[in-house]
Parts: C-alpha cells; sequence; structure tokens
C-alpha cells in the first residue's frame, strides 16, 4: 500500500462514511467499541480496512489534495443528463407537459422539463453545438 491520504470512518448500520478529523485516540477507540469501521485511503485511491490503533494523522508533507475529483463528478453530471435525455425521449408526451417548479430563489416562474434538461445538459456540457465548449 502506498502512503495513506487520509481515513474514513464507516457506520456499516447507516451505509455512511464521512472523513476522519479528529485523530484523538479516546474517540476513536470509542467509535470502534460502537462497531465504526476505519478505512485508509492511500495515494493510489485504494481503500483498506485498518484497525483502530493504526488509525494515526497522515503526514500532508504541504501537498494540497482533492477529496473529489473534478473529471469523476463531471463524468456523474454527464451520466445524469443522459438519463434524462433518455427518459425524454422514450416518454415525449411526459416530458413535453412537465412543468418543474425551480426551488432557486433566482428563477421566478415554473419551467418545463425540457427547458430544465437544456439548462442541465449546459451545465454538464456546455453550451458549443456539440454540447462542449
Amino acid at each position: 500500500m502506498s502512503k495513506t491520504l487520509y481515513h474514513m470512518l464507516h457506520d456499516p448500520i447507516g451505509n455512511c462514511e464521512a472523513m476522519v478529523t479528529e485523530y484523538d485516540e479516546e474517540l476513536i477507540n470509542r467509535a470502534a467499541n460502537n462497531g465504526m469501521i476505519f478505512i485508509a485511503v492511500d495515494e493510489d485511491g485504494n481503500r483498506t480496512v485498518v484497525q483502530p490503533e493504526d488509525v494515526k494523522e497522515p503526514i500532508n508533507d504541504d501537498q494540497p489534495f482533492t477529496l473529489v475529483q473534478p473529471l469523476y463528478v463531471d463524468d456523474r453530471m454527464k451520466a445524469v443528463v443522459d438519463v434524462f435525455d433518455a427518459l425524454a425521449a422514450s416518454v415525449p408526451a411526459v416530458a413535453a407537459s412537465a412543468d418543474v417548479q425551480p426551488v432557486s430563489s433566482k428563477a421566478r416562474s415554473a419551467m418545463s422539463f425540457a427547458e430544465a434538461l437544456e439548462a442541465l445538459r449546459a451545465l454538464a456540457y456546455g453550451t458549443g453545438e456539440e454540447g462542449g465548449e
């Protein structure tokens, strides 16, 4: 395993994770006694379950690190757009008549499904002719 960048705390009952930011030994042991699982994430992105006594604050070497890779988010946003595109193509009558009530205070009136999809598509792919910038 290469250098550990950070540790995650996994709650198996709630099926959720959070980054460990407090490396107090008592808190770590209390979490472990309550069934929490610790995961070390290395610089290659590998995840390894570790024992509580192995959870030590990693040395950052004054190098910034990114918790979420921008490409990761971009790929998922494009997948969301593709799903809505497929939905609009397979159910055109519903897509044409569906009104979306915006939750943003910037949007003052309802927009159609097609308008909302176009706004999402522009966010994911840009506004160029082929969907790119």
